[in-house]
Order: C-alpha cells, then structure tokens, then sequence
C-alpha cells in the first residue's frame, strides 16, 4: 500500500517539503494535518501572492 500513498508535501521549516507519507484518506502525514493546517496553508499561498507582485 505504500507504494501508492502520496508524499505529505508540506512546507518545512528548511524550505522544502515534507517527505513523510500522507495519512490515508488525508492529503498530509500525521504531523502536518491538525486543525492548523489550514491556516499554515492560507498563509503559505498568501506569502507566495506577496513574492508574485514584487
């Protein structure tokens, strides 16, 4: 089964993305999907949106 599981993904505190497998049924891993996650999705994309007009 974890052949077909997907990556996390999740930006980390170094830049990258979460190498750990994502919880089934859930797009991120048991560390990144807590009711937060939301939120630290929102202001990733807002940050991105920030950097796209300068």
């Amino acid at each position: 089964m974890a052949r077909t599981q997907s990556k996390c993904g999740a930006p980390t505190k170094r830049g990258g993305g979460c190498r750990r497998l994502a919880m089934v049924g859930a797009s991120r891993c048991n560390l990144h999907r807590g009711d937060w996650a939301t939120y630290t999705i929102e202001r990733f994309k807002e940050k991105q949106r920030g950097r796209a007009r300068t």
